[in-house]
């Protein structure tokens, strides 16, 4: 593979986007290629720039789904065919433009139902909107702990407009690797993502408290504590408030593994 091909694939490579054959392929070349590397570098610094800078208003995963499907059922339909003679075609296209569209009504019915299921369950918004923001982060394959976890906190602190120090700054096993600023619900959230040993990313937002509450249903008790808990689309989901804040974590470890990261930074903060 030479560099003007291998440039074609950096951005798909950077978001995961490449079959494993083409992207093995892709990662032989920027080994070996001082440039290529750079572009691929400079390509992951400007997405997670933009990522951080704009923000995202993520549709729930149930309408999703539900679009997904649609698309897969309307690709996938095959009119039977018949024969009509004389002035029956025009009455049977007519009968059938009638149809499709009665069907795309309902159709069109149905993921607005479904949209407003979901917009009456604001906790079900924040739970996706959260999970869809640390999968997100965790296709950019950072890897490597920040350098002075400090600066990151600084940086955060003069972009958002309410205090949330002292921040855990990661440890042996769980290290800071970066900070962002996200949109959750309508809410600006100073946001960290660490990562543990076996490469396992948490992801931590801090937002102001106002407006969020909280379900008395779901609580998991963690020591003394007692946070909101669910799984989304696989990755455990925490809730919990602190001060003036609303603490969301979301995490690719088990029980366990949830647990300890939650009682480092409920207890820093």
């Amino acid at each position: 593979m030479d560099c003007s091909e291998a440039r074609e694939h950096l951005s798909d490579l950077n978001r995961d986007r490449l079959p494993a054959g083409t992207a093995e392929a892709v990662r032989v070349h920027v080994g070996a290629c001082a440039s290529c590397a750079e572009a691929l570098r400079v390509d992951a610094e400007v997405r997670a720039l933009v990522r951080s800078e704009a923000p995202r208003y993520a549709a729930p995963h149930a309408l999703r789904a539900h679009i997904q499907s649609l698309l897969v059922e309307s690709a996938t339909a095959q009119p039977t065919p018949r024969r009509f003679s004389g002035w029956r075609p025009w009455l049977f296209a007519h009968r059938w433009i009638a149809g499709s569209l009665a069907g795309a009504a309902v159709a069109v019915l149905v993921v607005w139902a479904g949209s407003l299921r979901m917009a009456r369950d604001p906790m079900s918004m924040l739970a996706t909107s959260a999970v869809d923001e640390h999968m997100e982060y965790v296709k950019e394959t950072m890897t490597h702990p920040a350098a002075d976890p400090l600066a990151v906190v600084r940086e955060l602190k003069a972009r958002v407009n309410y205090p949330f120090e002292p921040i855990f700054p990661g440890d042996s096993q769980e290290q800071l690797i970066t900070g962002k600023v996200s949109d959750l619900s309508g809410k600006r959230a100073a946001t960290f993502v660490y990562r543990d040993g076996a490469g396992r990313y948490t992801t931590l937002f801090l937002m102001p408290e106002a407006g969020i509450v909280i379900p008395a249903k779901g609580r998991i008790p963690i020591e003394t504590f007692n946070p909101y808990h669910r799984v989304v689309s696989g990755r455990q989901f925490l809730l919990w408030k602190q001060g003036n804040l609303a603490c969301v974590l979301v995490s690719d470890l088990d029980a366990a593994g949830l647990a300890s990261v939650f009682l480092k930074i409920r207890k820093t903060l």
